[in-house]
């Protein structure tokens, strides 16, 4: 008994036999296996199927990653070939009523976008009864990766200025996504380095959205409606929106730095401690699993130095990290570095997240994949604590005041 509740939880005999509460959250509860991603426990590397996401994340563009994501081994040649020639085939053959759907939306957060073209793609791509062969399945997972950067960013040009940026199929698939988003032609840097920022996205164990799409995929729903949910699950700020936020804070510590006549490299130390003292959070430090650091900061970290303002940018991220680490022992993870990658390719903040999601798409298809291949219902019990007991009151006999 002592032991459980070290751990946070403990069991109970109940009408349905014996209930196991854990802790709020599921913080630190395995619920399932996965040979798909996970962590080290001390939180020192993040693997891909049994690869180190460093070594993936430096040397494999988003095809190799994907495929190995989702089919458990880094592709042959021919099949190479094969996943790029469909996601970049499938890239330009979005549904026009997906485009319809979004013309019609109007304004909004960019992540409606994406829940809406994908459902839109489901009504349209699925007209008789979802089926769970392999080569159906991956099929429609290889579709949504490819519409996922169309979706989002034929939603954000639209909303703007009515049109949108037509795919190109021609180019490699995250160059072809940063186009869009950005409307002009990225550097083969620029499009690498955030290809590189896609592949470290890809999967990260059973995170927020991850989980969801697993819940869905467990009541055997169809792939698009899981992702659906695995984009809701995303768009809260407790999960997603991290890079995007952690860039605000450098963007409101620099406005800071220039009122007081002081360089940001120098200012920024003073402005982590006083949110500190003032209890606000440091968006960007610390994470539930990296206690120390987070490995896939140090490749990204690679691509800013080579962009504008590189240097300036690193010296600045690192002051700020050493600060936290020295104050409150929070590591910097990889939304404050993506945050500043994405500024320096262009890319505008509200589409940061959208970003994310085009990378982590992959792990949400394989993680259906891997759930409906060995399915249990996800139903966990709950203790309810409202009152019972009440009687029904006629409304003539309610709310007297």
């Amino acid at each position: 008994m002592a032991e459980e509740q070290q751990l946070g939880f403990k069991v109970e005999e109940g009408p349905g036999g014996r209930y196991i509460h854990v802790p709020k959250g599921l913080y630190n509860v395995v619920v399932d296996v996965t040979s798909i991603s996970g962590v080290d426990p001390k939180g020192l590397y993040t693997t891909y199927r049994g690869y180190d996401v460093v070594d993936i994340g430096r040397n494999a563009d988003f095809y190799e990653a994907a495929y190995l994501v989702l089919y458990g081994r880094l592709p042959c040649e021919d099949e190479y070939r094969e996943i790029k020639r469909k996601i970049d085939g499938y890239r330009g053959a979005v549904p026009r009523k997906v485009f319809e759907a979004l013309r019609n939306a109007g304004p909004s957060h960019p992540m409606y976008y994406g829940s809406l073209g994908v459902v839109v793609m489901g009504q349209h791509l699925v007209s008789s009864e979802w089926r769970f062969d392999d080569d159906y399945i991956y099929d429609h997972a290889l579709r949504i990766i490819a519409a996922m950067p169309v979706i989002f960013a034929a939603g954000w040009h639209i909303a703007r200025t009515g049109t949108y940026i037509d795919p190109d199929p021609s180019l490699p698939h995250a160059m072809d996504a940063l186009r869009m988003i950005t409307g002009r032609e990225p550097t083969w840097l620029e499009a690498r380095a955030f290809e590189t920022s896609l592949v470290l996205y890809m999967d990260h164990g059973f995170n927020a959205s991850t989980f969801t799409v697993r819940v869905i995929a467990s009541t055997l729903s169809d792939l698009y409606s899981a992702v659906a949910g695995g984009i809701g699950a995303l768009k809260g700020p407790l999960h997603g929106g991290a890079n995007e936020k952690a860039l605000k804070m450098l963007l409101e510590a620099r406005k800071e730095a220039e009122e007081r006549g002081r360089d940001l490299v120098d200012y920024i130390e003073e402005f982590i401690l006083n949110k500190l003292k003032r209890r606000e959070k440091i968006i960007g430090f610390g994470h539930r699993i990296y206690k120390r650091r987070d490995p896939r900061t140090s490749v990204i970290a690679e691509y800013i130095r080579q962009l504008p303002e590189g240097e300036y940018w690193l010296a600045v991220v690192r002051k700020a990290e050493e600060t936290a680490w020295r104050a409150k022992r929070l590591p910097a993870n990889i939304d404050i570095y993506t945050g500043i990658l994405y500024y320096q390719l262009g890319i505008p903040l509200l589409m940061y997240t959208p970003v994310f999601a085009m990378g982590r798409v992959v792990g949400w298809c394989a993680h259906y994949i891997e759930q409906v291949r060995n399915n249990k219902l996800i139903r966990p019990a709950e203790k309810y604590v409202g009152p019972i007991g009440l009687k029904y009151v006629p409304m003539s006999g309610r709310c007297k005041r």
